[in-house]
C-alpha cells in the first residue's frame, strides 16, 4: 500500500547534569508515531485526506503525541469501510448517508509488525459518497476512551520493544558516531523512549557526547564565518553565528574572544543578545538548556532535508 506521509512526534530530550525539576519536564513518553494516509485506498480521497488526518491528530493529541514533520518506524494509519450506504431523494439535491468503520492500526515499517488496533463506528451524510464519508469522520469523537485505552497500549508496547532492544539501538548509534555520523547517531539514540529505563543511562551520556563531538566538528567553519561578518563589519551576523557555537566545544576560547572585539561595535539590540550568550557561557544550567534547544535543531533540521518517502505497508 503506497502512503503520504505526515509525522507525529513526542520527544524530548534527557541530558545529565540538568537539575532534577528540569530533568523530570523533559522525561515525557517521546513515543514517535507517523501517521501515514493510503493513496490508493478509493475510500480515502484528496478530499478526504485532510479531514482524516485532522481526526488522527485529535485523537493522537488527546493523548499527550504533538504533531511535527518527523518520519518514525513506527506508522498509525487509518482504514475506512462502508457497511451501509443509500441515497435518498431530498429535494434539490439526493442525500448519500453511510455507516461504516473507522480502523487505526499501528505498525513498525521495518518489521510489518502490528502493534496494535482500534476500530469505531460511525455515520454521515452529504451530497456525495465523499463528503457523506468526511461528514461521519468529522464527528467521531477523539476522546472516546476507547481511543485513550488503544494508544496507552501501545505506548506501553513500542516501550516494552525498546527495552528488549535498547542494547542494538545504542551499538548501532555508537557505530554512526564512531563513523562520525554524529547528527544521525543522535537520531538514534533520540527514537528510545524516556520510558525505557534500562536505557537511560546509557543513552544520557552518550548524547551529551555525540553532540559535542557534532559541535567540534562544525565549530571551526563557524568561527571561519564569523570572522568573515566581521571583516565585513557584519557585527550582527557575526554574533548570530558565535551564538550557534556550543560554549564546550573546543572552539569556546575563539567564540569569546571574537565576541569581545565585537562588543563595543553593536547596537543596544545586539548587545542584549550578546549579554544573552555570555550568560550561558557562564552559567552551567543555561549552558545545558542552550545545549537541549541546539540538539532538538539539529534533528529538526535533518528531518527537514531528508527526501519524501514512500512506504509500503502490507496488511
Amino acid at each position: 500500500m503506497k502512503i503520504k506521509i505526515l509525522i507525529i512526534v513526542l520527544y524530548c530530550i534527557s541530558i545529565s547534569n540538568i537539575n532534577s525539576q528540569e530533568n523530570q519536564e523533559l522525561l515525557n513518553s517521546r513515543i514517535v508515531l507517523s501517521i501515514v494516509m493510503p493513496q490508493n485506498e478509493e475510500k480515502i480521497t484528496t478530499s478526504n485526506f485532510v479531514k482524516i488526518k485532522s481526526k488522527i491528530k485529535q485523537i493522537i493529541s488527546k493523548n499527550d503525541v504533538a504533531a511535527t514533520d518527523y518520519y518514525s518506524d513506527f506508522l498509525i494509519y487509518p482504514s475506512i469501510e462502508i457497511y451501509d450506504e443509500e441515497t435518498i431523494d431530498a429535494g434539490l439535491q439526493p442525500i448519500t448517508i453511510i455507516s461504516g468503520d473507522f480502523t487505526l492500526f499501528v505498525k513498525q515499517a521495518s518489521t510489518n509488525n502490528q502493534f496494535g488496533s482500534i476500530s469505531v463506528k460511525f455515520k454521515g451524510s452529504g451530497n456525495s459518497r465523499s463528503k457523506a464519508i468526511k461528514n461521519g469522520v468529522s464527528k467521531i469523537n477523539s476522546n472516546h476512551n476507547d481511543f485513550q485505552t488503544f494508544l496507552k497500549n501501545v505506548k506501553s508496547k513500542i516501550v516494552n520493544y525498546y527495552q528488549k532492544n535498547c542494547n542494538l539501538y545504542v551499538s548501532e548509534a555508537d557505530k554512526l558516531n564512531a563513523s562520525k555520523q554524529y547528527e544521525q547517531a543522535l537520531l538514534k539514540l533520540l527514537s528510545i523512549p524516556a520510558g525505557v529505563t534500562n536505557c537511560n543511562s546509557k543513552i544520557n551520556s552518550r548524547i551529551v557526547q555525540y553532540y559535542r563531538n557534532y559541535s567540534n566538528s562544525v565549530c571551526d567553519k563557524k568561527i571561519v564565518i564569523a570572522n568573515g561578518y566581521y571583516s565585513e563589519k557584519n557585527y550582527s551576523k557575526s554574533l548570530d553565528i558565535l551564538r550557534t557555537i556550543d560554549p564546550e566545544s573546543k572552539c569556546k576560547s575563539a567564540a569569546l574572544s571574537l565576541m569581545k572585539k565585537i562588543e563595543s561595535k553593536i547596537d543596544k539590540e545586539d548587545k542584549q543578545a550578546l549579554d544573552i550568550t555570555m550568560k550561558i557561557y557562564n552559567d552551567k544550567v543555561s549552558m545545558e538548556k542552550a545545549r537541549i534547544a541546539s540538539i532538538k535543531e539539529i534533528t529538526l533540521a535533518y528531518y527537514k532535508n531528508q527526501p519524501d518517502t514512500n512506504i509500503h505497508v502490507i496488511r
